[in-house]
C-alpha cells in the first residue's frame, strides 16, 4: 500500500492516508481529499510513499481526490480571509466569558461549514458555553482544539539552535516524549536549561537521537564516584569523555588526569570515598 503523509489545513494534524496509484502528487503540494463523513479537506503534502510500520496510524477511511486546483486554492485564500475576522471575534468572546485560554490559529474547512479555533492554555479549560456563543453567532460547526508548546512550535515554525528548520515542522512526525533520563545518558546536564530548550521551551526533541548509542559507550566507563586504578595510583572518577572513551579522574593530592578507558588497569571499588570527590570539578563531556 502507497502511503501519503498530509498535513491537514484544518485541524493542522499530520495524517497518512492511501495513496491511489493513478495520483502524482509531489511533497509541497496541496491535495484535496474525503474524510470519513465524504465531507472535502485540503491540506500540503510532505512525504510519499514512506513506510509506515503502525498500519493503525493510516487512516483509511480518508480518501485521496485531487491536486488542489487555481479554484481550490483560491477558496482557500478567501476563507483565511474569513479566519482572521471569525479569530478576532472570538478572542473578545474568550474576554466575555473569562478563561485562560490564548487563541493561536483559527481555520476553515474547505466547504466552508466548520471552523477550528486552535488555542494553548496551562490547565484544561471548560469552553462549552464558549462554544454555544461562537455557534450562535457564526451559525457553523464549531470545533476548539487545545494544543501544547510542542505543537504550536510545529505549526508556527522556525529555525533551531543548529540553523536548520525544526525537526517536529520539517520532518519529524511523531512528536516523543523527552525526559531527563536521557538528558543524563549523554552527560548534558551541567549544560542547563537555556541550551538543553527548545523554541517551544521543552526539552529539545534531537536530545533523544543519540540516547541509545550514549548508553552502549557508557558500558565500557566506570561510573562516576567510582574508585579506579590507574597508572599514576587509585582515583576517583569526576567525570566521563563518552565519544572518546576516557575518564577525568581525582587522586588524593587534589590533582586529577583525563585518563583513555583503556589506561584504567581496574575498578577497584564502585562507590565514593569520603573526601576525595571533588564537589566543583566540572565535567568534560563533548558534544555530538
Amino acid at each position: 500500500m502507497k502511503i501519503i503523509g498530509v498535513y491537514d489545513q484544518f485541524t493542522r494534524k499530520e495524517l497518512s492516508i492511501p495513496q491511489p496509484d493513478k495520483a502524482d502528487p509531489a511533497p509541497g503540494d496541496f491535495v484535496v481529499y474525503h474524510d470519513d463523513e465524504n465531507r472535502e479537506n485540503i491540506g500540503r503534502v510532505h512525504f510519499i510513499n514512506r513506510d509506515e510500520q503502525d498500519l493503525d496510524k493510516i487512516t483509511t477511511s480518508y480518501s485521496y481526490l485531487r491536486k488542489a486546483t487555481a479554484h481550490d486554492k483560491q477558496k482557500m485564500e478567501t476563507l483565511q480571509e474569513r479566519a482572521e475576522e471569525a479569530m478576532d471575534i472570538c478572542k473578545e468572546k474568550i474576554k466575555k466569558h473569562k478563561l485562560d485560554m490564548i487563541l493561536e490559529f483559527t481555520e476553515y474547512s474547505l466547504d466552508g461549514s466548520r471552523i477550528n479555533f486552535i488555542f494553548t492554555s496551562d490547565d484544561r479549560v471548560d469552553f462549552r458555553e464558549l462554544v454555544k456563543d461562537l455557534a450562535k453567532t457564526f451559525q457553523k460547526q464549531i470545533h476548539l482544539q487545545q494544543i501544547g508548546p510542542r505543537d504550536k512550535a510545529r505549526i508556527v515554525t522556525g529555525r533551531g539552535k543548529c540553523g536548520k528548520s525544526l525537526c517536529c515542522a520539517s520532518w519529524l512526525k511523531d512528536l516523543k516524549s523527552i525526559t531527563m533520563d536521557m538528558v543524563r545518558s549523554q552527560c548534558l546536564e551541567s549544560k542547563g536549561s537555556a541550551k538543553l530548550s527548545g523554541c517551544c521551551g521543552k526539552l529539545m526533541c534531537c536530545l533523544r537521537y543519540e540516547v541509545e548509542e550514549y548508553k552502549q559507550l557508557k558500558k565500557n566507563l566506570p561510573k562516576i564516584g567510582s574508585i579506579v586504578k590507574v597508572p599514576k595510583g587509585e582515583g576517583q572518577v569526576i567525570s566521563l569523555d563518552i565519544l572518546n572513551q576516557r575518564v577525568k579522574v581525582l587522586f588524593k593530592d587534589r590533582s586529577f588526569e583525563t585518563i583513555p578507558i583503556d589506561d584504567v588497569k581496574k575498578v577497584v571499588v564502585d562507590q565514593e570515598i569520603e573526601g576525595l570527590q571533588d564537589k566543583q570539578a566540572d565535567p568534560i563531556v563533548k558534544e555530538s
